[in-house]
């Protein structure tokens, strides 16, 4: 039978293999007054000193400068002797000066006259990544914390498990009432089912998308438009998402308000265009000639562009009736010199189509005015007053185009046929605006009124759509 003395080592010797095999840890042991008794490979490569450095030597030495000042060494080894043992995390110093985080435990020796173990490892990359990881955690705090945008962590599925504190504010949910899928309770009732069916859609697409409504503290509910996307990169099991809620009611209002726009530009194009081809087709059948018809159409489509140019440089599309007036008479700028032309009253604001049908009378009574009446003749004036006057069912405008002055030839009254002015007038305005008018053609000169209701309407109303009959006699009955 073997001798088990000859052939199994002693518990000294397998102590010392397992420490001089234990090349990743440095393992030495050091006296009570700190004094190294003995250094393992471990030590050698962790540390930079050879045992023949070491051995005899201060163990504080790996201790660094700042350290040392503070008496780190004399309190470690002070601990380990009333509790038994000390960590030690903190920065080392190697013999060539460079500096690495370890990882280490001092343990008192059973025979606390022979002193201590120290165990140790390089852990400055984890140290590294630890802090890389706490900076980049305070960093988007900082960042969630400081931007207009409400920011959220949550699970892929919407499940909240952070809240920054302008969700807090803004809604008026605590924390913990926003965790979980407490957070929905803001949450437009309407916009939930969208809200939660984009969250199973983002864990197919790897990002979250959606607009809807979310309650202000105040009650008022303001659309937002969110995102998320994982914290993990791809591929990875992403357990953490992060979101930003951004506030896109007033971004929401204006492409509402540039959709009605288009909406109303498209029907004012198509409006124009109807106009301009009745204004053609009627002057063709009214001129006779060529040149006639060149004139007189010009003449209107000016007259339609000064009104449009008006109704272009008002921002409400309240065009005042003033303004209007004044442009169509300024077209005849010799007559406005002389002093032949008078024109006021109070400040009236009319809507485009308000403004586009009685522009276009005005110039047909001014064309004529020019041609036949008081702009014609020397002695010729003319007065274009309007004042606000009420009956018992509604209060109007009344306009009054009075030239005075003129030499009509014996036995003229109303021209014979009804042109494109006269239906206007007559049978236009009335149609379009509900209006009353009348022309008369006396001794003295051409007198008409317009007499149009004062509706008052909300702005959604003044961009409706505008029927192209308006200058189409023959569309009247």
């Amino acid at each position: 039978m073997p001798d088990r003395s000859q052939t199994s080592p002693s518990k000294a010797e397998l102590f010392e293999l397992i420490v001089e095999s234990a090349a990743d840890f440095a393992i030495f042991t050091i006296d009570p007054r700190r004094i190294v008794t003995s250094w393992n490979v471990g030590a050698q490569r962790q540390f930079g000193y050879t045992e023949q450095e070491m051995l005899g030597a201060s163990a504080d030495i790996i201790f660094t400068p700042e350290d040392r000042a503070k008496h780190a060494p004399e309190r470690e080894t002070a601990q380990a002797s009333l509790d038994g043992s000390a960590l030690d995390e903190r920065w080392h110093q190697r013999k060539d000066g460079a500096r690495f985080w370890a990882s280490g435990l001092l343990v008192r020796l059973r025979d606390a006259d022979r002193g201590f173990v120290k165990i140790s490892r390089d852990r400055t990359e984890q140290h590294e990544a630890s802090r890389r990881l706490r900076e980049n955690e305070e960093r988007f705090r900082l960042l969630a914390t400081s931007i207009p945008q409400l920011v959220f962590l949550t699970r892929p599925d919407g499940d909240r498990t952070w809240g920054s504190p302008q969700w807090i504010e803004f809604t008026g949910l605590s924390l913990e009432e926003s965790l979980k899928f407490g957070w929905l309770d803001a949450v437009h009732a309407d916009d939930r089912a969208i809200t939660q069916a984009g969250w199973r859609d983002a864990q197919q697409k790897g990002e979250y998308y959606v607009e809807h409504r979310v309650r202000r503290a105040d009650g008022e509910y303001r659309w937002h438009q969110t995102r998320a996307k994982p914290l993990a990169g791809e591929g990875s099991a992403a357990t953490d998402w992060v979101g930003t809620m951004t506030d896109i009611h007033d971004l929401r209002g204006l492409q509402d308000r540039q959709q009605v726009l288009m909406a109303e530009l498209q029907h004012r194009t198509r409006n124009l265009l109807a106009v301009i081809q009745s204004m053609a087709n009627r002057t063709i059948r009214s001129s006779g000639s060529l040149e006639a018809f060149s004139r007189e159409f010009e003449g209107r489509l000016q007259a339609l562009s000064r009104v449009q140019g008006l109704i272009a440089r008002v921002d409400d599309r309240a065009v005042d009736l003033q303004s209007l007036v004044a442009a169509e008479l300024a077209a005849h700028d010799d007559a406005m010199q002389n002093g032949k032309i008078a024109f006021g009253g109070p400040q009236v604001a009319l809507s485009p189509m308000a403004a586009q049908a009685i522009g276009l009378g005005l110039h047909e009574l001014a064309t004529n005015a020019v041609k036949y009446g008081a702009l014609a003749q020397p002695a010729g004036e003319l007065s274009v007053m309007w004042k606000l006057a009420s009956d018992e069912a509604k209060d109007q405008i009344l306009l009054e185009w009075v030239e005075r002055g003129v030499a009509m030839p014996a036995g003229s009254g109303p021209p014979p046929a009804r042109g494109y002015g006269r239906e206007l007038i007559e049978r236009a305005l009335p149609y379009q605006l509900r209006a009353q008018t009348t022309l008369a053609f006396t001794a003295d000169g051409v007198r008409c009124t317009i007499t149009v209701p004062v509706i008052q309407r909300a702005l959604s109303n003044i961009f409706r759509t505008e029927s192209s009959a308006m200058l189409n006699p023959s569309s009247f009955s």
